[in-house]
């Protein structure tokens, strides 16, 4: 399990409306070789925001043709409170730490909701992938804190998978 990559994603501020940053950061992240990647703005969004403002998107990875998806959301509630990470004994500081991963205590703004779930959906995925599956994908939505905005874009521009685990 990649902790660093964990701990990155809370390090990026996602609160409603700001999603962005951390959509661009997961599409460079995410990708596998077996996996493609789908980014659709989502323009209910886009509102009267200043020039050179960055429409939030959805994401969908794709491992073949999606029967089921995993599905969650980008945004976060506000205020951004930075992570804090933590041992049963000790502060870890910076991205790593000597301890196995059942031992680190995460805290702080989207670690439960919906970071920790973007991250433990992904490696769900990874281990389909290492399995040999495909027929499955992540697909990550903007805009729920505020009014499922991503859910709402995507349902009406792309026909549904067979099962979706939210």
């Amino acid at each position: 399990m990649n902790t660093d990559l964990f701990i990155e994603m809370l390090q990026i501020d996602s609160t409603s409306g700001r999603e962005r940053e951390l959509a661009d950061f997961l599409a460079d992240r995410l990708l596998t070789s077996k996996c493609s990647l789908q980014r659709f703005d989502v323009e209910s969004m886009r509102g009267d925001d200043p020039e050179g403002y960055c429409c939030p998107q959805n994401l969908l990875f794709s491992w073949g043709e999606p029967r089921v998806l995993f599905c969650t959301h980008l945004d976060t509630v506000p205020p951004y409170l930075a992570p804090s990470v933590s041992c049963a004994d000790a502060s870890v500081s910076g991205t790593s730490s000597s301890s196995t991963s059942e031992s680190i205590v995460f805290r702080g703004r989207g670690t439960c909701d919906a970071k920790g779930q973007i991250f433990a959906m992904y490696e769900a995925c990874l281990e389909l992938e290492r399995r040999g599956y495909d027929g499955f994908g992540l697909l990550l939505l903007a805009g729920e804190e505020t009014g499922s905005f991503g859910a709402k874009s995507f349902r009406d521009a792309h026909p549904g998978a067979e099962w979706v685990v939210v």
